[in-house]
């Protein structure tokens, strides 16, 4: 694979990691997503996917997100993309986080 593709995300398959994660995530304030070609630690080809969002009333579910990713990851399969996609999420400050684990500890409390 040339360095070029390494680097190009095409514009198309953008909006399609940005369509599936709005869809998925937008209840919980997505802000905004960016999509990048690159190298991961390993020097392979990889698609970096980092996710912004603002404070939401509704604690951001973990599992949401895995789901959501899973989603992503089928799309690129579906595509033919061979490079795996590494997602980082950033909160904003005083965030609620929910996920599994929370669930059944407040199940657990009642």
């Amino acid at each position: 694979m040339s360095t070029y593709r390494r680097h190009i995300v095409p514009p198309e398959l953008v909006r399609e990691i940005e369509r599936i994660l709005e869809e998925r995530l937008g209840r919980f304030g997505l802000e905004k997503v960016e999509v990048r070609g690159g190298e991961d630690h390993y020097g392979e080809p990889a698609i970096f996917v980092e996710v912004w969002y603002r404070l939401s009333e509704e604690p951001i579910d973990v599992d949401a997100q895995a789901r959501a990713e899973l989603a992503v990851i089928d799309r690129l399969v579906e595509v033919g993309e061979d490079r795996f996609p590494y997602f980082r999420h950033h909160y904003a400050e005083g965030q609620e986080i929910a996920g599994m684990t929370d669930r059944r500890r407040r199940r657990k409390a009642r």
